[in-house]
């Protein structure tokens, strides 16, 4: 600049003496080529100005939707343990009080009584069996069985059977096969 007029009117020839080049061609040459450097710096410098933005834009962003995020773990771990003790037990009333409910459990408790039932008949089977078995040696053999009160040692067989209906009974109950080992009672 110090080598331009000191009015600042400047010429054709000053620019090409100033940029030493040969002709004008050469000048618009220089002018273009030097145009679209000043372009393209421009647009880096906007694209790079641009990404900054964005880039921090996006960490706002981010520790915005962190911050978020972690309020909303808070209250949604505050509502479950809100839920977990209320909702199951309003769950379980809510069952109870179904019709479904209801006659799940009286089949449940028609099933145990049933089988509490086929327990008894099976006791009372084996134990009238077990008695007739007893009278059956008591009467065999003619010896009275200490701890039989009058009332089990009734026999309720007619007396004239000569027990080979309850042997029968008793062989059937154990497994007990005509070839196998009888045992004789008396």
């Amino acid at each position: 600049m110090k080598n331009l007029p000191a009015p600042l009117h400047v010429r054709e020839e000053d620019i090409m003496r100033l940029l030493k080049v040969p002709n004008v061609e050469h000048l618009l040459y220089e002018i273009c080529y030097l145009n679209k450097y000043i372009e393209e710096e421009f647009m880096f410098k906007a694209m790079i100005t641009q990404l900054c933005k964005d880039q921090r834009a996006s960490v706002e962003k981010v520790t915005m939707l962190e911050a978020k995020n972690k309020r909303f773990q808070t209250l949604i771990a505050a509502k479950e343990v809100a839920l977990t003790g209320f909702e199951s037990s309003r769950v379980i009333d809510d069952f109870k009080k179904l019709i479904a409910f209801k006659t799940i459990i009286q089949d449940c408790i028609q099933e145990a009584c049933n089988h509490i039932y086929e327990i008894e008949c099976i006791d009372e089977g084996f134990i009238r069996g077990f008695l007739k078995g007893v009278r059956l040696v008591q009467r065999k053999t003619g010896v009275e069985v200490e701890g039989l009160t009058p009332s089990q040692a009734s026999d309720d067989s007619p007396p004239d059977s000569n027990g080979d209906e309850i042997e029968s009974e008793l062989q059937k109950a154990f497994g007990l096969e005509v070839d196998d080992e009888v045992i004789d009672i008396e």
